[in-house]
C-alpha cells in the first residue's frame, strides 16, 4: 500500500471494512466504549483510502472500455487525456504517515491483545454469533425493498452494496459456528456485491466522462468518444439493473438458513 500498488491499497480497504463488519455485527458481545470509537476510526482510514483507489479503478475501466472501442470512433486524443488525468499509480494519502493513523494501530493492537467482552460473549457461539448476522440479514433486506421501490436509484443501490458487503463479512466470521449454510451465504452474498460493485463503477466512470469530456471541449478536443462511452456504460447500468432480482434470489435461500 505504501509503495503505492493497488492491489495493496484494495486489500487495506477490504481489510477495514472486515474490521468494521466484525465490530459493529457483533456490537452486543463487546464493550463499545472500547470498539466505538475503533469502528469510527477504521472507517475514516477506508474513506480516506477509497479515493486514490477508486481513482486507479475509473482509469482502467475507462481504458477498457476504450480499448474496445473502433479505431475509426476514437475521434481526438482521448487516450493521451486519460493518461495525463489519471497516471499510472495510486498515489496514496498522507494519512498513512499521521499520528491518527498510527493510533489506530495502537488501539487495534490492544484490541488483540485483551478483547473487552461483555457478559453475552458468556453464551453458546451458536446462540450468540448468528444473532448478529440475523441484524445483518434484517439491515439487508430493508436495503433491497429501498432498490424495489426505484429500481435506478443509484443512492439505494450503493445503499445495498454496502449492506450486502457487511452482511457477507459476518457471515464469513460466523462460518466456523453455522457451516455450510454460511458458506453458502458468503458465495451468494458475493455475487451480489460484484454484480453491485460493477453497477456503481458504471456510476462513477460515467460522472468521469462527463467531467472529461468538459476538460476537452475546453481545450478543444472533440467530444464524440466519451459519449459514446457514456452511452455503453448508460446502458450496461441497464443491463445490471435488469439482472438484479436474479442475482438477489439466489441469496435469499442461503441466507435464511444461515440466520435460522
Amino acid at each position: 500500500m505504501r509503495r503505492g500498488d493497488p492491489s495493496g491499497v484494495h486489500q487495506a480497504r477490504v481489510a477495514c471494512r472486515r474490521l468494521r463488519a466484525v465490530l459493529v455485527s457483533f456490537r452486543p458481545l463487546l464493550d463499545e466504549t472500547a470498539t466505538g470509537p475503533l469502528a469510527d476510526e477504521i472507517q475514516w482510514l477506508a474513506r480516506s483510502l477509497g479515493a486514490a483507489r477508486d481513482e486507479f479503478v475509473v482509469h482502467e475501466r475507462l481504458r477498457l472500455l476504450l480499448d474496445q472501442e473502433p479505431p475509426d470512433l476514437v475521434v481526438g486524443p482521448v487516450s493521451d487525456r486519460l493518461a495525463t488525468t489519471y497516471g499510472d499509480r495510486v498515489h496514496v494519502p498522507g494519512v498513512l504517515l499521521s499520528q491518527r493513523y498510527r493510533d489506530l494501530r495502537a488501539g487495534l493492537d490492544g484490541l488483540v491483545t485483551e478483547v473487552p467482552w461483555t457478559a453475552l460473549a458468556e453464551g453458546p457461539a451458536d446462540e450468540v454469533l448468528p444473532e448478529g448476522l440475523r441484524r445483518q440479514w434484517t439491515r439487508l433486506r430493508k436495503r433491497y425493498a429501498a432498490v424495489v421501490d426505484d429500481p435506478h436509484d443509484d443512492v439505494a443501490l450503493h445503499g445495498l452494496r454496502k449492506a450486502a458487503k457487511r452482511f457477507r463479512y459476518t457471515a464469513e466470521a460466523v462460518e466456523p459456528v453455522v457451516g455450510k449454510p454460511a458458506r453458502r451465504s458468503v458465495r451468494a452474498a458475493t455475487r451480489l456485491t460484484e454484480h453491485l460493485g460493477e453497477r456503481q463503477d458504471t456510476v462513477a466512470s460515467r460522472a468521469q466522462l462527463v467531467a472529461l469530456a468538459g476538460a476537452a471541449a475546453a481545450a478543444g478536443e472533440p467530444t464524440f468518444t466519451y459519449g459514446r462511452l457514456h452511452a455503453r456504460e448508460e446502458r450496461r447500468a441497464d443491463e445490471l439493473d435488469a439482472g438484479l432480482a436474479d442475482v438477489w434470489e439466489r441469496l435469499t435461500g442461503p441466507a435464511r438458513r444461515s440466520t435460522c
